[in-house]
């Protein structure tokens, strides 16, 4: 591992993929970093502030201040090693170009980066970045389908398909899992049940839908709305 990087908080470093290298420390850099630690992920963190370095050196696993838009700088940190990094320089567009150009020269297997917009999200894709993230756009999708107030979670995992937790419609109460799942043109699927004071576990056909239920269901966004409305 390189030197460069200050010793923080030490995590399991058993994880079976090694560690994820973080490039930019701002909110949201921190927020993944900090969620990875908690899920015995280590975790090495890079930004050009040294405020913010010193201010994490007592989280992350390894944290330093260095350009990353510097290939040497990158090589010397161990980049070109890693099989997981995280980009997360979103404001300072062109830093954030750069340092994903180095990355993906270096050929990284799994490179993800934060796009501040949509032109930043397209030049981040022809540049060759395997997944590229809008966590405002994807919040914002997230939110305004919440806000109809019928589904109480949601996830959209590509742009139309996603999954729901709901409370069962009315039209669906005193039913079997099999039966609305196997309805003929139904586009939605039931995929796990919470009964009443219960937990969630995976829906079995012969599952009868009770009002203080909740599923999570799978399927087209729309198909979704239409099946949650269902009276």
């Amino acid at each position: 591992m390189a030197n460069l990087f200050t010793r923080g908080n030490a995590a399991d470093s058993t994880a079976p993929r090694g560690p994820v290298y973080i490039l930019g420390l701002g909110r949201f850099g921190r927020a993944l970093g900090e969620e990875l630690i908690d899920s015995g992920v280590e975790v090495l963190g890079a930004d050009s502030d040294p405020r913010i370095v010193q201010e994490l050196a007592g989280t992350f696993d390894h944290v330093v201040t260095a350009d990353t838009t510097n290939p040497e700088v990158l090589r010397q940190l161990g980049v070109a090693e890693a099989t997981r990094v995280v980009i997360a320089i979103g404001r300072h567009i062109e830093a954030s170009l750069l340092t994903a150009s180095a990355v993906m020269e270096m050929g990284v297997p799994s490179v993800w980066a934060k796009a501040d917009n949509l032109a930043h999200a397209k030049i981040l894709g022809q540049i060759g970045v395997h997944h590229v993230i809008r966590p405002e756009a994807d919040t914002g999708r997230r939110v305004a389908h919440l806000m109809g107030g019928r589904l109480e979670d949601y996830l959209e995992f590509e742009r139309g398909f996603a999954v729901a937790k709901i409370a069962p419609p009315v039209g669906a109460l005193q039913r079997t899992v099999g039966e609305i799942n196997g309805r003929r043109g139904n586009a939605v699927e039931i995929l796990a049940v919470r009964p009443r004071d219960g937990q969630f576990r995976r829906a079995e056909t012969e599952d009868i839908l009770r009002a203080g239920d909740v599923v999570i269901v799978a399927g087209q966004v729309t198909a979704i709305e239409e099946f949650a409305a269902d009276q």
